[in-house]
């Protein structure tokens, strides 16, 4: 759970952040990147949660990086005055994918990535 709490914060950040400082990636609402955000961080929670483990750390790094690279570019044409270019989305997608490499290494490394069966 506190992995969600985390990327509920950091996603919406770095899609800001990316809006502010690449030419290719444009938001004119706040609210455009914390839906997309919000999206990112629940669809990365759930990759996470079906595909993180010891042996796939790199396999679900890379899965992250593809899902937030096509979540980013299409849900920014559901924004009418969004623009977000190919390049933009990719951009964005590795500086997120930067900072879930250090969130699936500390969960690995945690115990958190462990898929526990709970009966009853």
């Amino acid at each position: 759970m506190l992995n969600l709490i985390m990327k509920l914060i950091i996603c919406p950040i770095v899609l800001t952040f990316a809006g502010g400082m690449l030419t290719n990636v444009n938001f004119s609402h706040v609210y455009q990147p914390i839906v997309i955000g919000v999206t990112l961080a629940v669809a990365g929670h759930l990759l996470e949660w079906a595909l993180l483990s010891k042996g796939t750390f790199w396999f679900s790094t890379i899965t992250d990086f593809v899902a937030s690279t096509l979540i980013i570019y299409i849900l920014s044409y559901f924004f009418f005055t969004a623009q977000v270019t190919l390049m933009g989305a990719v951009v964005t997608a590795l500086l997120l994918t930067f900072v879930e490499f250090f969130v699936h290494l500390w969960l690995i490394r945690s115990g958190r990535a462990r898929k526990e069966i709970k009966l009853g």
